[in-house]
């Protein structure tokens, strides 16, 4: 079975999931991801929002807007990518995730993860990174540095794009994450 039919045939199963009572019941849909398949680079958020709930695609609402603008500073274009989430359904509010949430859906992450094969995951926040890169990471201590795995995958922790809208001041440290990524890309030769 080619990528794109195992990766429907994912999403259809994700869109059938009630193992998490609480958000099966509150969602609109699911957001299994967006982007294109065979990209080199994924990046993980948190959960949907209200809009990318609504809508069915990640990083739609202010957030993905103000991502979309540091893609494009940064000379990264949308189309190298996909987007994904630790979790595929809006937790109630934006409230965190809770463990048990992120335990349920860790299985669709990791096939994701696994169909897609990316050389590059960029995790944004720290769910995205304490789900990905197991160790006691601080997302302050470790945005914009590259990790890089045992299988060679190459991690790229930033702050999520959610967090400049709450503190103004981290705008700055998300372009310059972006510009870094784009360096990194270039370097491993993803990004001409």
């Amino acid at each position: 079975m080619a990528e794109s039919e195992l990766l429907e045939k994912l999403r259809k199963e994700i869109s059938a999931c009630v193992k998490c009572r609480e958000l099966a019941e509150t969602r609109t849909q699911t957001v299994f991801g967006d982007g294109t398949i065979g990209a080199e680079v994924l990046f993980v958020g948190e959960a949907p929002g209200a809009d990318e709930d609504r809508q069915g695609v990640p990083f739609v609402g202010k957030a993905g807007q103000l991502m979309d603008s540091a893609m494009r500073h940064a000379g990264i274009p949308r189309r190298m990518v996909f987007i994904a989430n630790v979790l595929k359904c809006r937790p109630p509010e934006n409230r965190d995730p809770l463990p048990d949430e992120i335990d349920n859906c860790r299985v669709f992450l990791a096939a994701q993860i696994t169909l897609l094969k990316p050389k590059i995951i960029c995790t944004l926040g720290r769910f995205g990174l304490q789900q990905l890169l197991k160790g006691d990471y601080k997302i302050s201590e470790v945005h914009g540095k590259p990790i890089r795995s045992k299988d060679n995958t190459i991690y790229f922790p930033m702050y999520h794009p959610a967090a400049a809208l709450h503190n103004g001041a981290l705008r700055e440290s998300i372009l310059e994450d972006f510009k870094r990524l784009a360096a990194l890309l270039k370097r491993e030769g993803i990004l001409k």
